[in-house]
């Protein structure tokens, strides 16, 4: 007779699904990442089966000669949106379609959609004209679909699509960084907008050298980050949680029913590095968000304020049209290049608000640690409820036993 009831398989699968989603596939035991390896890759392969067409697509029209056309560059913006929404958006499908389907169509079409990116995808674009090189795309499709199976085996498959999905939500935070973060923002940069010396020196930077030092104040805004992250983690592990408090965390969670201890377990390198990875990368793309909403709006403001002689004025010489990553835009090169400049020093001092100003910090960061304060609970409870179980050989009464 067993005097211990283990946890069903099924229980086990969902409360680890919830942790990959979560961007935490290193809080699942190593032996159990391996499991339906195929599947889990399924969303992923259909993001590469639409976004490699899409992509070598938007290449050509790039290559073509109308390029200072307005349909042109409406046509190339159209598929830039279709390049960054359409295969996130059909992976997202794809995984919500399979979870309602037996493991043997999940299997079936898993096989299937790598057939299709190993074969299908060589051969449409070589009838298309977009590529002739069939047999070496070929090859080159089967590596990365080795490498897609490979990276979601060993669970980084999930971070990765768990930072799509992230990168997808921080959408939601953009009317709280424009009404909250922005206006203070333009109040420390707006009047460097309108010094010559800036234009001056910014204009005359090639683009490669802009995106040099834009890519150095990033290096120094992620090693701000690593260093806060670290001890903000060790802060968040060494307070002790009390279990009222542990379960209100676990509401809602697979966990919610589970046994709670108050003291948390130590968590090993592997879980530690995932927790700070999934931190950083959600601090870092809220982060960008707003580099990019200031960026907008100094290339809205400029275009409505400086006439082309001011421009010139500033920049110490006659500006060409502008462009970014191969679209023209309608205003001047000299104002795409202060606007990415002051863009990407407006997310370097974003990044020191958000850990130094209480204000920053309670709107913006303190709910990624209530995020990951709920995943620690969690983590602590699934040791709890299957791995020590595991561990505990079953509790048996033999013959002699029996009074």
């Amino acid at each position: 007779m067993r005097g211990r009831r283990r946890p069903s398989d099924h229980e086990r699968s969902a409360a680890e699904a919830w942790f990959r989603r979560r961007g935490l596939p290193f809080v699942v035991e190593r032996s159990r990442r391996k499991r339906a390896v195929l599947r889990r890759s399924a969303p992923a392969q259909v993001y590469l089966l639409l976004l490699e067409p899409l992509g070598a697509y938007l290449l050509h029209r790039l290559n073509v000669s109308d390029e200072g056309s307005t349909g042109y560059a409406v046509g190339v913006l159209a598929l830039l949106l279709a390049a960054a929404t359409v295969p996130a958006v059909a992976g997202w499908l794809m995984a919500r379609w399979l979870d309602t389907k037996p493991e043997r169509t999940q299997r079936i079409t898993a096989v299937v959609l790598v057939a299709l990116w190993v074969f299908g995808v060589p051969l449409l674009e070589k009838v298309t004209g977009l590529e002739n090189a069939y047999w070496a795309f070929v090859g080159q499709n089967a590596a990365i679909a080795i490498g897609l199976n490979l990276l979601v085996r060993i669970g980084i498959g999930s971070i990765l699509v768990w930072a799509a999905r992230s990168a997808l939500d921080q959408v939601k935070t953009i009317g709280s960084l424009a009404s909250r973060a922005l206006p203070l923002m333009l109040l420390v940069v707006l009047f460097s907008f309108f010094t010559a010396e800036l234009w001056q020196a910014v204009e005359r930077l090639s683009r490669f050298q802009l995106w040099m030092a834009l890519l150095f104040l990033g290096a120094v805004g992620a090693a701000f980050l690593a260093g806060m992250l670290v001890d903000e983690m060790r802060e968040l592990r060494s307070g002790h949680r009390p279990l009222r408090d542990r379960s209100a965390l676990l509401r809602g969670t697979p966990f919610e029913n589970a046994k709670i201890t108050e003291r948390s377990q130590e968590l090993r390198i592997s879980e530690r590095l995932n927790v700070l990875l999934v931190l950083f990368f959600t601090e870092a793309v809220q982060i960008v968000a707003f580099a990019v909403l200031v960026f907008l709006f100094f290339i809205i403001f400029g275009a409505l304020i400086l006439q082309p002689e001011v421009i010139t004025l500033y920049a110490g010489r006659e500006s060409g049209p502008g462009s970014l990553f191969g679209v023209p835009l309608p205003v001047k090169s000299a104002l795409v290049q202060v606007s990415l400049f002051l863009g990407g020093f407006s997310g370097l001092y974003f990044a020191a608000s958000t850990a130094t100003d209480t204000r920053y910090r309670q709107a913006f960061f303190e709910p990624l640690l209530d995020e990951v304060a709920k995943s620690l609970a969690a983590r602590d409870a699934y040791l709890v409820r299957w791995v020590d179980v595991e561990s505990t050989p079953p509790t048996t009464l033999e013959g002699h036993d029996i009074p």
